[in-house]
Order: C-alpha cells, then structure tokens, then sequence
C-alpha cells in the first residue's frame, strides 16, 4: 500500500468516527452539499481537475469505485417489446427489495434538503437494504422497513414519477460512517427528481468520461414517441442527457444517448414517449453493479 492509499485509509477511518452524517451533523451537510454538488463534482469531467477530483471521491483508482444504474418506474409509463413474457424494470427492484435481509428508509433526502426542493416532499428518501445499514438507523438518520413497507415506498416513487437509481458508492458508505469491513453489504435504491439530484444534474457532461459513464448504465429501455406526439417539446426540456430533439415532422425523436430514465413518458401531457426495448434485462438488478456487488444478505 502506498504512501496515497495509506493516508485515505487514515482519513475515511477519522471521517467516519467524527464527521458523518448523522441526525446532529444532518444540517451541516445540507449547508455545503450544494457547494460540492454544484461547484465541486460539477468538475468531475474536467480535463485537469476531474482525475483529482474522482480519485478523492473514490470514484476512481485501484480498489475504489463507485457504480449505479437507471431504472425507468414511472407509473403511467408503457413498456414495448417483442418478448411476451417480458419483466417490466420496476419488478427487477421489487425482487431485490424481497431478497435483502434488512432495509430503511432514510428520514428525508439529502439531495432535496439541501437544495430545498419544491417540487416533491423533502421526506421522501432513499431506500437501502444490507445488515450495514443499521449504522444509518443508530445514526437517527433512517428507520427499519418492512418488505411491505418498502414495496409500498417504490410505488409511491412510481406514482410520483421518481427515477429509481440502483448504486453503490464507496464515498457515500464513508460520509455515512459504515465501518470498513461492511463498506460491501449495503446499497442504495435513491428516487431521484431532476432538480436536485446531483447525477441527474451532471448526467451530460459526465457521459463524456469512461470513466465515469459506468455510473449510470442503461438497462436496456430507449424512450420513443408515437404517433400521438404533439411536439410541444416538454420531453427535450426534461431530458437529462439533452437526447432528444423535436424532427422536421413535429414528432420527437430520441437519439442513442438515451439513458432510458422515462422522465420524458411520465410527463408527457398526450402518453406519447413509450419505453421500447433496445436489450434484454440482466436477471438481477446487482449485474448491473459490477466490481461493487453489494451484499444484501445477512
């Protein structure tokens, strides 16, 4: 190990024991999360600063990463495939969600605390599952869920038209004091609006870095318009990825940049955008986790 290496494994173990998040330093963290979000992993893409800036995040270098995946859950959203006995996205959460020894719920969302979000409630959090989540219970920042209770969490995200976004991140398991032998057995379902997730914000810039693409895999679902499109252009002002455009014949069009979120389907006012499949769904939602596969087990 390395002169680097050893000092980060010094820091993370004093960030965990003083700094954490908890129901005391909770608003703390929403004073500067805006000025990190914004201002710092705003960065991340940068030619000179974003190496600097992803290494100390620990969303890059030997033995740290951080991965995640979108999963469009939109309640009014329509599904196409060919394949007749398809599995629609949010199933593949409802499996993990039953399969996983312990689950919570944080009490609010540090994403739409700090950025005083208007437009959905502020106490309406992520959902974790794995034994390591108990640390964020005796913290005073999250409460033990039942499968039902969880199941019923993911559809009111539905119904709200939340972007469920599957991760594992290792910065988050420090700033959320995890010891380090249990950084692996959690991880995190947030419900992500587009107004105060920090992914969400900078989905289109950091596309353009390999090295951060991994963050957000598509799981297979490309949005379409039909024929009942208007063009009225809500769709191009929603997309994150700036993915689609309205064509010379009034119609939206999508193009491949497409992360496959399903914003554009829920809020549009004529049920136009659909969700066609573009590849088969992997059988489990932690595939898509690669080198992080967390354990939700006890």
């Amino acid at each position: 190990m390395g002169l680097y290496d050893k000092f980060l494994r010094r820091y993370d173990d004093f960030y965990r024991r003083h700094m954490s998040l908890t129901q005391d330093t909770w608003d703390t963290y929403t004073k500067f999360f805006p000025i990190v979000a914004d201002h710092v992993m705003g960065y991340f893409s940068h030619p000179v600063l974003g190496p600097v800036l992803r290494r100390v995040f620990r969303f890059e270098g030997e033995g740290h990463h951080a991965e995640a995946c979108i999963v469009p859950i939109g309640q009014n959203l329509e599904f196409n495939s060919s394949d007749k006995n398809m599995v629609v996205p949010i199933q593949r959460l409802r499996e993990v969600i039953e399969e996983a020894s312990y689950r919570i719920i944080m009490n609010r969302c540090i994403c739409r605390d700090s950025f005083k979000c208007s437009h959905f409630p502020i106490d309406f959090a992520c959902l974790m599952l794995g034994e390591a989540c108990r640390t964020m219970v005796g913290n005073g920042i999250a409460r033990y869920a039942t499968v039902e209770e969880s199941l019923a969490h993911l559809e009111r995200a539905a119904e709200m038209g939340l972007v469920a976004i599957p991760a594992w991140t290792e910065m988050e398991s420090i700033a959320k004091g995890i010891p380090e032998e249990n950084k692996d057995k959690y991880f995190e379902i947030c419900f992500c609006c587009p107004c105060c997730c920090n992914g969400m914000k900078n989905f289109k810039t950091w596309q353009e870095v390999p090295q951060l693409r991994k963050l957000f895999k598509n799981i297979g679902w490309r949005a379409r318009a039909s024929e009942r499109c208007i063009g009225c252009g809500i769709c191009v002002d929603i997309c994150p990825m700036g993915a689609i455009v309205i064509g010379a014949d009034g119609v939206a069009k999508t193009s491949d940049t497409c992360i496959g979120c399903g914003l554009c389907g829920f809020r549009c006012p004529e049920n136009a955008v659909g969700m066609e499949e573009i590849e088969p769904m992997k059988e489990h939602i932690l595939e898509y986790l690669g080198d992080a596969r967390p354990q939700i087990k006890g």
